[in-house]
């Protein structure tokens, strides 16, 4: 997932219940910061660099993804779960994915 991202920001207040797809839970898969820091992904770009913006007064959690070709998505996460939000950012990295492999089959 991680592999033609250069940096990703996680903001969030941790004790805020719309956080609760972003920080990390007892479940793996209920946070999307628990799913960032496995040795696969972390494996895949080691190089990426990754933010933590941990306040009380971040009214809502953000997520901001900084692609190799220089596209920046944001996503407000207050209303997603943790699968929804890997969703949206691998789906930039899909299309990434798909045009280094045109790109090298010529």
């Amino acid at each position: 997932m991680l592999r033609f991202v250069d940096k990703i920001t996680l903001s969030f207040a941790p004790l805020n219940t719309s956080s609760r797809s972003v920080r990390a839970s007892s479940k793996p898969t209920n946070g999307f910061l628990q799913y960032l820091n496995t040795a696969k992904n972390r494996a895949s770009n080691p190089k990426a660099v990754m933010t933590l913006n941990i306040s009380d007064k971040i009214a809502r959690p953000l997520v901001e993804v900084h692609y190799r070709d220089k596209h920046i998505l944001k996503v407000n996460t207050d209303t997603l779960t943790a699968q929804e939000i890997v969703a949206d950012v691998q789906r930039h990295s899909k299309k990434l994915q798909l045009a280094e492999d045109i790109s090298q089959a010529s």
